[in-house]
């Protein structure tokens, strides 16, 4: 478990340290959780879609088909493709929509 926190952690140093809060792996189903704080609404969207795809990247290269990404109040901010190769961004900002 430390092994594949080291290997998606590196990844965030780019962005600024600290960025992933927890990392949990279920190794049963297939699904890696990485929760991050909320320095990733201070991202480019760019950097957001480029920092979601590498950890897609990592999470298949270490065998998980699933990779989620929850913000630190627990919402689904990202989540791998069902259909095509693309992480869906869900929240690229820590405001609501209004309505």
């Amino acid at each position: 478990m430390a092994a594949i926190q080291d290997q998606v952690g590196n990844l965030t140093n780019q962005y600024g340290n600290g960025l992933i809060q927890n990392i949990q792996a279920n190794f049963r189903s297939g699904r890696l959780t990485v929760k991050i704080n909320d320095s990733w609404y201070d991202l480019s969207e760019a950097r957001q879609n480029q920092l979601a795809s590498e950890m897609l990247d990592r999470a298949r290269s270490l065998d998980f088909r699933r990779l989620e990404i929850t913000d630190s109040q627990g919402t689904l901010v990202a989540r791998s493709p069902i259909v095509g190769t693309e992480m869906i961004i869900l929240h690229r900002s820590s405001q609501s929509p209004t309505l």
